[in-house]
């Protein structure tokens, strides 16, 4: 296999890779995101000849997989009377040897934006502006600016004369071979009168400073150089997502769900029900029931795609995959990139068609390991889901008479598998491939069951196939270390908090207040505000407020923080339990809600004796988190 390769290239030699289209980006994944400080930020860096980061590219190939086009932004279209795209290129063939932006399409946009002209020709878009270098500016953070279209008609700097009489000359210049004629003209014509408001010189301490900023610029923009990481052809696009997946790579990467995206694009345009967008139906998804918190094209979309694998791993017809570059035999095993790749559009589109039914699975996840709605963030090992996901489809266009095995059964084999799954730490490492695994188990577990066979008996054979295939299950004690410390990290912590999300409804003061995931204000506050805990930590219940003697974090932990309505927060953190509850709220105005959040009673009761209740109260509320717990790791 050939060798990747690391070179580097000024900018004015990225430019004409981009103008001559050597340098392209995969199709439809355009959408520049940047800010303009960000932009800004970038044309200092290089001023300054400060790093800029790298730029990764994949050498195409005559049967390259990936449609491409050149860098745009967005502006007016007066053939289409609609938005378009303005490119940044020549008209010109693509050249014999051309190369695919796999990280750096951000940055290579702003390069073209600030010095290569590259701006929307209408006005109501916003880039419809230049970049200029200010030699007026004191400050090296505010040399560089952008200026609308109209105002440089306005201030004329849309002219020679017009930019240099105001300190102001343009970055960019459509040409990046005229690049350094342009600036050598700059350092001519700075010195000359008659560009100047009366032909009159700005005095000589001013104007050696202005010639010291141009010098200075013109030296970065020819002397910075950007690193360039080429991966050669022989590589196809499932090893493309390995190298992603171990790369630390600067800027914008592009992610597996990109290539994915593009190529369904590319699969499917010419379909009568339309091309598909993947990442316009994945935000579609996310506002449906079950997959709120779980479906989004902006924070890992991937895992979408994963529960789609593992459905087709699931499956007993199964579509033929999709060919992945060379590969001869390209099978779909697991949720791993290669695997991603390889699922066929037509299948896309069923559970696109079906996004309901397949939201409602995601939702049924939630509520089988939680009794509620949570997001993708509060899960520990979110991908897992994939495989209670993957078995309900299954169940759902597969099952027939033949199968003996309901959704029930699921649902106590599943959530005890997660529950138990979590505190062995399992997907720690290597969990992509253990999913397919496991879901390969389980559905061959389900299989057996037999018609009319005792329940009691069932679960007894469940209990025992998961302590083989996942381990046994966490004792009370175990469950109670991890509900009590908040110092406890990743996948535990959330296993932690993950009831407290779930069970989250209303406010326990204000009743009257949503806190649930659809719509609420809800996050996790402090029951004894921190604070406060700070301030008593020498008092009498020191023992379990300074985290040294207690041997643990009970301040942060699962036992000391509830859901809240923001509001109700705002001013129950500025006082003790004790102070915010008298005369606010008792326990009988909302029995339901206080238990709903692992506060009965007698806990109530310990809230309102100060310090002197705050280790009791701890410890019978993650006795009580810890005894939920438990009571799901059994099928």
């Amino acid at each position: 296999m050939s060798q990747l390769q690391v070179m580097d290239i000024n900018i004015p030699g990225v430019l004409k890779k981009l103008r001559t289209k050597e340098w392209l980006i995969p199709q439809f994944q355009r959408e520049f995101v940047w800010n303009n400080a960000q932009v800004i930020a970038l044309a200092n860096s290089v001023i300054d000849a400060r790093p800029v980061g790298m730029v990764t590219l994949w050498e195409q190939s005559a049967d390259a997989p990936l449609p491409l086009e050149p860098i745009s932004i967005a502006d007016w279209d007066p053939k289409e009377n609609a938005t378009g795209q303005k490119t940044y290129a020549d008209d010109c063939p693509v050249p014999g040897r051309y190369y695919a932006i796999l990280d750096g399409r951000q940055r290579s946009t702003a390069l073209a934006l600030t010095f290569g002209g590259l701006r929307a020709s209408s006005a109501i878009y916003r880039h419809a502006g230049g970049y200029f270098l200010d030699v007026t500016a004191t400050e090296d953070s505010e040399r560089v600016k952008f200026v609308p279209q109209k105002e440089m008609v306005k201030r004329n700097l849309h002219t020679h004369a017009g930019a240099i009489g105001n300190g102001y000359f343009p970055l960019g210049t459509d040409d990046p071979n005229a690049m350094m004629g342009q600036w050598m003209v700059y350092l001519q014509d700075i010195n000359k009168a008659e560009y100047y408001p009366g032909g009159v010189l700005p005095q000589e301490e001013e104007l050696k400073r202005r010639n010291a900023a141009l010098s200075k610029a013109f030296s970065g923009i020819f002397n910075t150089k950007m690193a360039v990481y080429i991966v050669p052809p022989t590589y196809d696009l499932a090893q493309i997502c390995e190298i992603f997946d171990t790369l630390n790579t600067t800027g914008t990467k592009v992610s597996t769900i990109d290539l994915i995206h593009s190529g369904l694009f590319n699969d499917t345009v010419g379909d009568a029900g339309g091309a598909l967008l993947l990442r316009d139906e994945i935000d579609a998804m996310g506002e449906l029931d079950g997959a709120v918190g779980w479906s989004s094209s902006t924070g890992r979309p991937e895992l979408i795609a994963q529960f789609v694998a593992a459905i087709h791993v699931a499956l007993d017809a199964k579509p033929e995959p999709k060919r992945i570059g060379g590969a001869k035999d390209t099978r779909i095993t697991s949720v791993k990139s290669s695997d991603l790749l390889a699922i066929p559009s037509a299948f896309w589109r069923k559970v696109i068609e079906n996004n309901l039914t397949f939201a409602s699975f995601i939702g049924g996840f939630q509520n089988t390991v939680a009794g509620g709605r949570f997001t993708m963030a509060q899960c520990p090992y979110p991908a897992s889901a994939a495989i209670y996901v993957a078995l309900r489809w299954h169940l759902e266009f597969e099952g027939g008479a033949a199968t003996h095995w309901t959704v029930a059964d699921l649902d106590r084999l599943y959530g005890a598998f997660f529950w138990r799954n979590v505190f062995h730490s399992r997907y720690d490492q290597g969990f992509l491939t253990q999913i397919g695994t496991d879901l390969r188990e389980m559905k061959a577990f389900l299989s057996k069951k037999q018609l009319g066979v005792d329940e009691m008996d069932w679960r007894k054979q469940a209990n025992e196939w998961l302590d083989f295939n996942v381990g046994t299950r966490p004792g009370p004690i175990d469950i109670f270390e991890v509900v009590s410390d908040g110092g406890e990290k990743g996948a535990l912590r959330r296993a932690a908090l993950l009831l407290l999300h779930a069970r989250a409804d209303r406010d326990v003061i204000s009743a009257e207040l949503s806190i649930a995931l659809e719509g609420g204000m809800m996050d996790l506050h402090h029951i004894y505000p921190k604070d406060w805990c700070k301030n008593n930590a020498g008092g009498v219940a020191k023992d379990v407020l300074d985290r040294e003697r207690a041997g643990r974090d009970w301040v942060n932990s699962a036992a000391n923080l509830m859901p809240m309505h923001r509001q109700t927060n705002n001013e129950w953190r500025k006082q003790s339990p004790a102070t915010f509850l008298h005369g606010k709220a008792d326990f009988d105005s909302h029995p339901n809600l206080w238990t709903r959040y692992y506060i009965n009673r007698d806990a109530y009761d310990l809230l309102l004796l100060g310090e002197d209740g705050v280790a009791e109260f701890w410890k019978k509320r993650a006795g009580a988190m810890a005894e939920d717990i438990y009571s799901r790791t059994t099928a």
